[in-house]
This record gives structure tokens, C-alpha cells and sequence, in this order.
């Protein structure tokens, strides 16, 4: 590989190891909870299934429920629509306009958002007010949304979250680069391990080894990630300070090109079941529908759905409101298809493998675990070099707090959701997620510090995460979730495989601790080598 000057080499190591020491634990809350929330439609359908799976996305009758909904809101509310489906399959409508935030600066969404029963149509949550007001208040799809905010902006206030994001997208490309560049042997690399016991190189084996294979995939998540956090949150606005004068709705224009002059005069909406029809039949599946100026004249509606089995790139499609003619594919930048459009559009499947289904997903995931890993791994031998000095310990204990702590918190949220729903717990649902999950991380970080040993924080840790993971299956089931025989027959293959995943994943756990604490019934103070390679 590339042929370093040793001086050249150390810069890169110094460059890596300190990048690591820096941004090491935050990037890995990233990347954990990134990895977790590309399941995150599916933990939604576990937490909140309908009785039987959801065949159609929008099915016949998606025309009707939406009529009805917009005879009930007040007319500014029917600016704008946006329309997907949330936890079970669930159909969520929100009618909305821009209303003025309280800070003056940013507009804020206001309007109405209903949620239907896809199979009758009834309406099972209606909610007015201000966008922040009503989450506030709905609960479906939370539990997911809770993880995904974590991965992009760690739930800090926009734009300041996304900035930190960003930052941490570049922290991961310049581990990516300085590691490449380490790598003398990169073939060898990714098959070498060296097993030695306890030893540093046979830990550094398993390091280099998960980083080696997870090199590319973790290069693309760091530029895609990088991209989708950095272009809102700074991107676009110093674009629109240099050459719009800091006006971004013109830029926006200016790429997008103007809208259909205002036209406000009422117009008789097309029937939208024929549209998603015409979706359907050019063998796509509904992902969210949205509609400008309901009921007028200019009303422009356009359908996005996912990808075609065999297509890698989302597409969209534009209708005439009035008519319900299919008027060509709607480009996700600019006016009309193009290569910057099709490599913006090809960000999404990159960064979130949403392009296969199960299958995609599955392969993200394990990518993703295994770029956790190298993160914990990468400062356990940075402190494993350095436990001659007790200050580095501190470190090892905080990676410790953050390898298993993290999930464990996480498990804690998503029981907080369960009993939320099932009205054990009062009040409203994020609230609740972030008391547990805070109170959770709270408790393990105090027993990361106080704990003597090393090896007994982590052993505390895995065990009550084991012992989390098969709870929370157990719990679902006594608040009245479905059993595995009726989701079987249901449909409802989310419940039963993430049920299955859940106590599988607890027993390893639980079955790995036991065994290591037969093998080692005498832990020395600081004890990294136990960390393996299959653990992050």
C-alpha cells in the first residue's frame, strides 16, 4: 500500500489516535444509534402494531380519508400537506402552514395532523396547534423518531446539532484516510489476528481486522453523513450569504425554479387513489405523499416512492391536481433530470441502505455494529498502551459507560415508550423516553466510576443489558402486545423477528459473561483484554 516516511507515519498515527480521543465517544453515540435507527420503521411496527400487517402502504379509500380531514381544518391550514405512513402503517396527515415562531427569526409549522386507521378510514388522533405542540402530544412512530434524532443531531437544537454531526462526519473521513494510510498491508490485514490471550497486538489484530473490512462502508457514511448534516445547517446558508445576499428562499428559486404563479381561485381536486394507482402500477410502493394549496387552482401534488425492487435511486412523480395526469418524474434537484440530481438522490440509499428491504438493512447494520466496534476498540487499546498512567483510566471507564451504558439507556427509552402506551405511565411520550434513558445513563455512568474494578463495570453492564434486551421483550407481551403466534398469522413479521433478535442478542450476552467469569475467577485491576472483537 502507500510507502510512508516513518516521520509521515507517527504524524498519522498521532493525527488518528487524537482524533479518536477526541470525538471517539461521541462518534460512536452516533454511529450506534445510526446503526439501530436503520431498523427504525420496523422498531416503530414492533412497538405499535396494528392487529394485522398493512398490505398497501395507502390503499383505496386514501382520497377519502384526505378529503374529510381537509373539510375540518381551518382554510391557511391547507397551504401545505405532507402525508406518510407511520408505526404499523398507520396513515398521518398534516395540514399546516408557516406561522411565526416566537423568536421572530424562524417560521414554525402550524396546523392540524390527523392520524388514520388505513383499513376503515376512522380517524384515531387529531391534534392542532403548532408543529412542536403537536409532538408534544402524538406518540406513534416516537420510539423510532427518538433514535434517529439522536444519530443526526444528538436531540442538541437545531442548527447547532447538525453542525456537531457534521463535525463528527469529518472526524470519521479523517480516521478513514489517516488509518488507510497507516496501512501497510491492508490484503493481510483484513485476515490477520493473531491470538494471543489478553495481549495488545492480538487485540490490535481484531481492531485493524474490523476496521480494514469496514474501511469503504465507513468512508461512505462519513461523507454521506457529513453531506446531509453540513448542507442544511451550513451549506445552504453561506451559499445564500455569498451570492443571495442571505436570502435562501432565492437560492432555493434559483434551483428549483419558481413556483406556478398564485392562483387561489377553489379547484376541484383530483381523485388521489388514482394516482397512487399509477404509482403502483410502475411497480412502486407509496413512501409519503405531499400536496401545495389544497382545493385551488395552483395545487401541486407530488407522490415519492421507495425504490423498485432492482433500483438503487428513489424517484418522484409530479401530477396535475386537477386533472390527475402523471407529468414525469420529479427530480430531487433542479428541474429536470440530471446527473447533480441523481448523485444528491443517491446520498439517501447510500447513507441509510433503505434500497432492499430486509436484506439492505440487515448488511448497514452489521456494517455499522462493526464501525461501533472499531471506535471502542480504537480507545481501549489507545488506554491499553497507557495503563501505566492512571489519568488515561478515567477514559477507559467512560468507553466503558459508553460501550454498554448507550444501549443500555436506549433499552430503558423504549420501555418508558411501552408503559407510555399502554397508559401505565402518564404524560407525553418523548418526555418520558428522555427521563428514562437520562435517570438510565445516569446510573451506569455513577457505576462506571465507583466500581474498583475495571472488569466489574463491564461485567454489570453486559449482564443488566442481557437481562434489558429479554425484559423488553417480556414486557411487550404483558402490557397486551400481540403474541408470536397472531403476529405470525397477522403479517406482523417486525414483532417477531425483532422479539426474536432482542432475546437472542440478551441470551449471548448473558451466556458470554457467565463464560468469562468461569475463565477468569481472579480480574487483575485493569482488564481491556476481554473485549472481544464481536462486542462493541
Amino acid at each position: 500500500m502507500l510507502k510512508l516516511q516513518q516521520k509521515t507515519t507517527q504524524t498519522m498515527l498521532a493525527l488518528h489516535g487524537w482524533g479518536a480521543v477526541i470525538f471517539g465517544l461521541l462518534l460512536y453515540w452516533v454511529i450506534l444509534t445510526g446503526t439501530i435507527a436503520v431498523f427504525a420503521d420496523d422498531i416503530n411496527d414492533w412497538a405499535s402494531p396494528l392487529p394485522a400487517a398493512i398490505t398497501e402502504t395507502f390503499p383505496l379509500g386514501t382520497d377519502a380519508m384526505l378529503r374529510k380531514a381537509a373539510a375540518d381544518v381551518a382554510p391557511e391550514y391547507l397551504d401545505e400537506l405532507i402525508v406518510f405512513a407511520t408505526a404499523g402503517g398507520r396513515i398521518r396527515a398534516f395540514f399546516h402552514t408557516h406561522a411565526e415562531a416566537e423568536d421572530g427569526e424562524h417560521p414554525e409549522e402550524k396546523g392540524v395532523l390527523f392520524v388514520f386507521d388505513p383499513e376503515s378510514g376512522d380517524i384515531l388522533q387529531r391534534f392542532e396547534g403548532t408543529q412542536s405542540e403537536i409532538e408534544a402530544q402524538s406518540h406513534y412512530g416516537k420510539l423510532g423518531h427518538f433514535l434517529v434524532e439522536w444519530h443526526v443531531q444528538l436531540h442538541v437544537p437545531s442548527p447547532w446539532g447538525l453542525m456537531l454531526t457534521g463535525i463528527l462526519g469529518l472526524s470519521l473521513l479523517v480516521a478513514c484516510v489517516s488509518g488507510f494510510a497507516m496501512h501497510r498491508h491492508l490484503i493481510k490485514d483484513a485476515f490477520l489476528r493473531r491470538r494471543r490471550g489478553g495481549d495488545v497486538l492480538s487485540h490490535k489484530d481484531a481492531h485493524v481486522m474490523a476496521s480494514t473490512w469496514n474501511l469503504p462502508f465507513a468512508f461512505i457514511l462519513a461523507f454521506t453523513g457529513s453531506f446531509y448534516s453540513l448542507a442544511g445547517a451550513f451549506a445552504i446558508p453561506a451559499i445564500a450569504m455569498v451570492a443571495f445576499g442571505g436570502d435562501q428562499e432565492k437560492l432555493i428559486e434559483t434551483v428549483q425554479g419558481l413556483p406556478p404563479a398564485e392562483d387561489p381561485r377553489p379547484a376541484e381536486m383530483a381523485n388521489i387513489d388514482t394516482m397512487l394507482e399509477d404509482v403502483r402500477a410502475a411497480g412502486h410502493r407509496t413512501r409519503f405523499l405531499t400536496v401545495d394549496h389544497w382545493g385551488r387552482q395552483d395545487a401541486r401534488i407530488s407522490v415519492f416512492p421507495w425504490q423498485a425492487e432492482g433500483e438503487l435511486l428513489p424517484k418522484g412523480y409530479a401530477f396535475d391536481a386537477q386533472t390527475g395526469e402523471n407529468l414525469g418524474e420529479k427530480p430531487a434537484l433542479g428541474q429536470s433530470p440530471s446527473l447533480g440530481s441523481d448523485l444528491v438522490a443517491l446520498m439517501g440509499p447510500l447513507h441509510f441502505g433503505n434500497f432492499a428491504g430486509w436484506l439492505s438493512k440487515t448488511v448497514w447494520f452489521a456494517l455499522g455494529f462493526a464501525g461501533a466496534y472499531v471506535c471502542i476498540s480504537g480507545l481501549t487499546l489507545w488506554v491499553k498502551r497507557r495503563e501505566q498512567q492512571k489519568t488515561w483510566q478515567y477514559l477507559l471507564r467512560a468507553t466503558l459507560w459508553s460501550a454498554w451504558g448507550l444501549p443500555l439507556a436506549l433499552v430503558a427509552a423504549a420501555a418508558a415508550y411501552l408503559l407510555q402506551q399502554a397508559g401505565v405511565l402518564a404524560g407525553a411520550v418523548e418526555p418520558l423516553m428522555f427521563k428514562a434513558f437520562g435517570l438510565c445513563l445516569a446510573l451506569s455512568g455513577i457505576l462506571a466510576g465507583i466500581v474498583r474494578r475495571v472488569t466489574g463495570v463491564r461485567r454489570i453492564l453486559v449482564i443488566s443489558l442481557g437481562l434489558g434486551l429479554c425484559a423488553l421483550v417480556a414486557l411487550r407481551l404483558l402490557l397486551g402486545g400481540p403474541g408470536w403466534v397472531s403476529a405470525a398469522t397477522g403479517g406482523l413479521t417486525a414483532v417477531v423477528v425483532l422479539d426474536v433478535a432482542l432475546l437472542l442478542g440478551g441470551a449471548w450476552l448473558l451466556r458470554r459473561e457467565w463464560r468469562k467469569t468461569l475463565a477468569l475467577p481472579e480480574e487483575p485491576l485493569i482488564d481491556t483484554g476481554d473485549m472481544e472483537v464481536n462486542t462493541p
